[in-house]
């Protein structure tokens, strides 16, 4: 209640339920709430959803905005990870210091799809822990929520026809050479016929792997603490953790500084190279 909200949104059926549903909720709860479309430049019909969904908002009283995106910079992490990138600084720039939420679509099947593309890329316990229903954003005081992660693709596009909505069709979807296509389309409903539930089941697991991320964190925190010192940490202090909490300890020490994770192996090898350093270096 009372929160400030800016929804992104893509014209797609699951954020054009979603931008319903706040809207029908924002007098009762007196939240306001704002969108923003991201053009991202991969789709030739980028430019017509933009304007589908400034005449949706339009109608519906909801203060628009867009901004075409450059993925240039982030080819390094592929086409759908350098889309999300320039999606989430956008979002955090339009957002402000007067936003509470940056609210996202994303629904169950996703949060499967997730965590399938994060085991085939050996992901430990954060990555397998999925899309969390909020967190926070870099480079934004706004939380990023997803309020529909219990809800499925059924059952959003139930609802859709349900009140006779519209939305616009992203034809890439149906390119199964996308990585996230192709679990959606080859790999999901294989998974569904053998075992019934199933994306129901990886999305539990995806909760309890977020439970098990957030004590790893703390652990991390806390053992921080213990081999930290003013110039940074003593290879001895962190050698005497062991191997498994010395590498959490790097994870996390790497993620406070904005460091990118660089694997597991590199890790390994870090490690290795330290239990031949001097003890009393420091890193």
């Amino acid at each position: 209640p009372g929160a400030n909200l800016l929804l992104g949104l893509s014209g797609g059926v699951d954020s054009v339920v979603l931008l319903h549903i706040l809207r029908q909720l924002a007098p009762q709860l007196r939240f306001s709430v704002r969108a923003l479309y991201v053009n991202h430049g991969i789709s030739p019909n980028a430019a017509s959803w933009g304007t589908f969904c400034e005449g949706l908002c339009a109608r519906l009283a909801v203060p628009y905005a867009s901004e075409v995106v450059d993925i240039g910079p982030y080819r390094a992490l592929g086409i759908e990870g350098a889309a999300r990138q320039a999606r989430h600084e956008a979002l955090a720039r339009h957002a402000g210091e007067f936003t509470d939420f940056i609210v996202l679509a994303q629904h169950r099947d996703d949060q499967a799809e997730t965590l399938l593309l994060q085991l085939t890329r050996g992901a430990g316990a954060r990555g397998l822990a999925g899309m969390p229903v909020d967190r926070e954003i870099r480079g934004s005081s706004a939380r990023l929520l997803r309020p529909m992660l219990w809800a499925t693709r059924q059952q959003i596009m139930d609802w859709a026809m349900q009140q006779n909505l519209e939305w616009v069709n992203d034809e890439s979807n149906n390119d199964i050479a996308l990585k996230r296509n192709f679990i959606r389309v080859e790999v999901l409903p294989v998974l569904e016929r053998g075992f019934p539930g199933a994306s129901a089941a990886m999305a539990r697991s995806t909760k309890l792997l977020g439970d098990a991320s957030k004590l790893l964190d703390r652990m991390a925190d806390e053992d921080i603490e213990k081999v930290s010192r003013s110039h940074g940490i003593r290879v001895s202090d962190l050698k005497a953790l062991g191997d498994a909490r010395a590498r959490n300890v790097l994870r996390r020490w790497s993620e406070r500084r904005g460091i990118p994770w660089p694997g597991l192996m590199r890790i390994q090898e870090l490690l290795r190279q330290l239990t031949e350093a001097r003890t009393d270096a420091l890193i």
